[in-house]
């Protein structure tokens, strides 16, 4: 049995954001999906071959979303750094 009283309401833990901004985690995953890309273009004759063409799509989607991500973590940590937004 708890020793809370009967009416407590129980409250959240308030989690604080991580201090990171995620520029470095979409520099190295893009970069991973491009060099990925490369690799497999060298390598396309023996994965048509096998049957294995379409990893060359999904390595081309991954660089290819890299790069807005990357624009878009890039905006938000010049926003972070800036700080808030005190117009009023």
């Amino acid at each position: 049995m708890s020793d809370a009283p009967a009416d407590a309401t129980p409250t959240a833990p308030v989690i604080e954001p991580l201090p990171v901004d995620g520029v470095a985690a979409a520099i190295v995953g893009t970069a991973l999906w491009l060099v990925a890309l490369v690799m497999l273009l060298l390598n396309h004759n023996w994965l048509a071959a096998h049957g294995h063409s379409w990893w060359i799509q999904v390595a081309a989607t991954g660089g290819a979303l890299g790069v807005p991500a990357l624009w878009f973590v890039l905006r938000r940590r010049a926003a972070y750094r800036r700080g808030p937004d005190v117009s009023d």
